[in-house]
């Protein structure tokens, strides 16, 4: 599964020429959301509350007051399904100030709740086949995770033998509805020997969350 975070409205910059960090407003998309918030895009560049002062325009009485000129970002996604030519932003997504100093990401607002097995699956699908893009009644799934093999707490990772369940958080689906998500190994290598994809189904319940099937590894799991 891809470790790549996303970066959401509200999160936390930091100017290399600036004094405080600043967060970042989403203007650019109003229709992809991440655990509830929009996902910020390599034309987003609002910072409303700005970095402070400058350290690029001393003067006698101290530094003047930050006026943020944000250029477009770069290290960022290759497509977005926002058409156009809008990408999103990584936690590593960067930009330039017209002033000069350098923009980077402190906290991107994502929770890291996707999971991963040993760095093995690649990222999952986060629409459903079939759904219009950009459309805010489409059926669509808005968040992954992984939970424990009590159900109990959501996890990041899992060593070898343990067991974890992905749940899925969907959105205009409605309940009893069949979903399948789709996993591909990340390094093509064949899973048990057979497989380089799993598949993984539930059944929609009232609150739109589906629970999938559980998952076990063991260090045969690449061969």
């Amino acid at each position: 599964m891809s470790s790549k975070i996303y970066v959401l409205d509200g999160a936390l910059l930091e100017c290399n020429q600036g004094f405080v960090p600043a967060k970042l407003l989403v203007t650019e998309n109003q229709k992809v959301k991440i655990q509830g918030k929009f996902k910020a895009t390599d034309m987003d560049v609002q910072v409303p509350a700005t970095f402070g002062q400058c350290k690029l325009k001393p003067t006698s009485g101290g530094y003047l007051p930050c006026m943020p000129a944000l250029q477009r970002w770069t290290k960022t996604t290759k497509t977005s399904s926002l058409g156009g030519s809008k990408k999103f932003l990584y936690e590593d997504s960067e930009c330039m100030c017209a002033t000069g100093g350098k923009v980077t990401i402190m906290q991107p607002m994502q929770i890291n709740s996707a999971g991963s097995v040993k760095e093995e699956f690649k990222e999952i699908a986060m629409t459903i086949p079939g759904a219009m893009l950009g459309n805010d009644k489409a059926p669509k799934v808005v968040e992954s995770y992984w939970m424990d093999e009590n159900e109990e707490q959501r996890i990041n990772e899992m060593e070898y033998g343990e067991v974890a369940t992905m749940y899925v958080r969907t959105e205009n689906v409605d309940p009893g509805q069949s979903i399948t998500v789709t996993i591909n190994e990340s390094k093509n290598n064949k899973i048990d020997g057979e497989k380089t994809k799993l598949k993984y189904s539930g059944t929609v319940k009232e609150d739109g969350v589906a629970k999938l099937s559980s998952v076990e590894t063991n260090k045969d799991w690449n061969k």
